[in-house]
């Protein structure tokens, strides 16, 4: 039996693509059923997120199943194989492994060291234990992960220091102001850029946050998610006196803030600290508001420094992450070999079994008894001589069973019963 993965991610194809081949929930026992009516794929789970789509199975043939499988995926999401196979990626064995644990430790991630992959990997475990099927291997696999995956985020720094622009923005707030549970934040603009940044203040507890935009309906939407406040972008200077964070992302192709316009709010204000972030390119807010006293104002260059420095950070902190990950490749390696010595563990404890009976029977039989309860006592002093008698060589024999060392004879019987150590 070997593990397999194929997919694509951010890096192998483009967004359309993904998009095409993404599996949404209600489609996994479908998908399912398809890839397992292959008699010789054992075990499949699929991981479906908005930068990758991977297929992991369990087979005795990988070459043909990978190919069934990508054969599969093509037909159903009407893809051509040809492009389809130029933009996904391939790994068996340790590689499979050593892939699963990279992703969900976020190292394979767009963002190096995101967290939410994490959470993507559980829950494909969790939906591939309900819609498809795990076994043995798939089970220890998810259990090596989540390990893996928490042993990485626990030791290294991978994921602190934030490496995108909102994140960095709102994780300057915090540093400037501490806790923000009393302060309230103004957002200017509803793109993407400011609605990540109202989720993340949101999620930083937040007490208010005001959402303006030219368009007044879209300002509401964005409101509505984060649980804000709608402002009529007319007048939304008149809460800049309540507001102690300003971000602003609009297209403007000049100043939506001015000097002047700060200047009158921190007069109401009693120069209380105002935070500005201007992520807006042009940008929106003018940088002589900088002079205000107690105001700071940070353009998108100065975050982008905060970020690429960040970003360095997590690099350091990946090449250790990395050596977590090789260490669990190794042991999740030594338990597939272990594996083959069960047989051969069973088969000579049932050898075993088989002797004890024979020589027992042949016992009582001779010595003509009758009584059950001397009956019981033989049997029981047998199987606890078997048992210590077995129990060096089988134990050796499951901790050196898959080493590669050739050994004598000799050397092996040395090794399986301790003898060396005997002498």
């Amino acid at each position: 039996m070997q593990l397999a993965v194929l997919g694509l991610n951010h890096n192998t194809a483009p967004i359309e693509l993904r998009e095409k081949l993404a599996v949404p929930e209600d489609r996994l026992p479908y998908f399912y059923a398809q890839i397992l009516q292959n008699e010789r794929i054992y075990e499949a789970m699929i991981l479906s997120t908005c930068n990758r789509v991977e297929y992991y199975i369990v087979t005795d043939d990988f070459l043909c199943n990978v190919e069934n499988v990508l054969q599969i995926i093509s037909e159903e999401n009407g893809v051509d194989y040809s492009e389809l196979r130029k933009h996904t990626y391939i790994h068996c064995g340790n590689d499979a492994v050593r892939h699963i644990f990279r992703v969900a430790s976020g190292l394979d991630s767009l963002v190096l060291g995101e967290p939410q992959i994490f959470g993507q990997v559980k829950d494909s475990f969790r939906l591939a234990n309900i819609h498809g099927k795990m076994d043995k291997l798939l089970k220890k696999l998810d259990e090596f992960t989540i390990k893996t995956a928490k042993k990485v985020r626990t030791n290294t720094g991978i994921s602190e220091n934030p490496i995108t622009v909102s994140y960095s923005a709102v994780e300057l707030a915090k540093k400037i102001f501490g806790e923000l549970k009393n302060k309230s934040a103004l957002i200017i603009g509803a793109g993407e850029m400011c609605e990540l940044a109202a989720k993340n203040l949101r999620n930083a507890d937040i007490s208010e946050i005001f959402v303006t935009n030219r368009t007044y309906s879209r300002a509401e939407k964005l409101a509505q998610e984060i649980n804000g406040i709608p402002v009529d972008f007319e007048h939304f200077t008149e809460y800049l006196k309540k507001t102690d964070i300003v971000i602003s992302s609009t297209g403007a192709p000049y100043y939506v803030l001015e000097h002047d316009q700060v200047k009158n709010a921190m007069i109401s204000r009693k120069y209380e600290p105002m935070f500005f972030i201007d992520i807006a390119v042009p940008r929106d807010i003018d940088p002589k508001i900088n002079d205000i006293e107690n105001t700071y104002v940070y353009d998108i260059d100065d975050l982008k420094s905060v970020v690429e420095a960040n970003k360095k950070a997590r690099e350091k902190e990946a090449v250790k992450a990395m050596e977590i990950v090789e260490q669990s490749v190794n042991d999740f390696h030594k338990w597939v070999e272990s594996l083959k010595i069960v047989p051969i563990i069973k088969e000579m404890r049932g050898m075993f079994e088989d002797i004890k009976e024979m020589e027992l029977e042949r016992f009582i039989n001779k010595s003509k008894i009758e009584d059950e309860q001397t009956k019981k006592l033989l049997n029981n002093i047998l199987n606890s001589y078997m048992n210590k008698v077995l129990h060096t060589p089988l134990t050796n024999l499951k901790n050196h069973g898959t080493s590669k060392n050739k050994y004598t004879l000799i050397e092996a019987v040395n090794i399986i019963f301790n003898l060396e150590e005997k002498k």
